[in-house]
């Protein structure tokens, strides 16, 4: 890699004496592993502070392997400030890309949307919308995107005062009875 790429860190964990284990969000090659070496050398290595979730980065790396070595990073910006239960849906939807990203798929769209709904929940209390939105749409990412505009029946769209309930593998079906439907309005 020669040139500095938009990054986000999704974990970071010691490694060795004085590095750290960080799974990266990039912009154009995806998630992926590095190590970052001598982080913890003497008191003025601030530039470590800046390796965390949730502050937007430039890196560069290289290596062939699976893990690469991190050769250079700065913060683009300022920490996005998270706290308390924005905190916990930041960490969540973390874990929801490390869990669900394969290594080295990039998703640049998903990049900008990760980015967005870090800022949201940053601004908000409710933080439901939000987190549901990005969950809609990294599905969509991810090719499994949810039908939700049309009664898979008639292929019509949805009415808003009328009740539906969401049949696994088709999608919005008219309900019949007021016990098994969601308001769509």
């Amino acid at each position: 890699m020669s040139e500095m790429e938009p990054a986000f860190l999704l974990h970071r964990r010691p490694y060795a004496n004085q590095g750290a284990l960080v799974e990266c969000l990039t912009l154009r090659h995806g998630r992926f592993p590095a190590i970052a070496k001598g982080l913890y050398r003497g008191t003025r290595s601030s530039n470590a502070a800046i390796l965390q979730p949730f502050i937007p980065l430039s890196l560069k790396w290289s290596g062939k392997g699976e893990v690469k070595s991190l050769l250079g990073y700065e913060a683009e910006g300022h920490a996005i400030e998270l706290h308390g239960r924005s905190l916990y849906c930041g960490f969540y939807i973390n874990e929801l890309l490390m869990r669900l990203l394969q290594r080295h798929d990039p998703h640049g769209e998903l990049f900008g949307i990760y980015s967005s709904t870090l800022s949201q929940l940053s601004q908000t209390t409710l933080h439901e919308p939000v987190l549901r939105y990005f969950e809609i749409q990294l599905l969509e990412q991810l090719g499994y995107g949810l039908i939700l505009n049309l009664d898979v029946e008639s292929e019509m769209p949805l009415i808003s005062d009328r009740g539906y309930y969401y049949q696994i593998e088709k999608g919005p079906v008219p309900a019949t009875n007021r016990g098994e439907w969601y308001n769509i309005g």
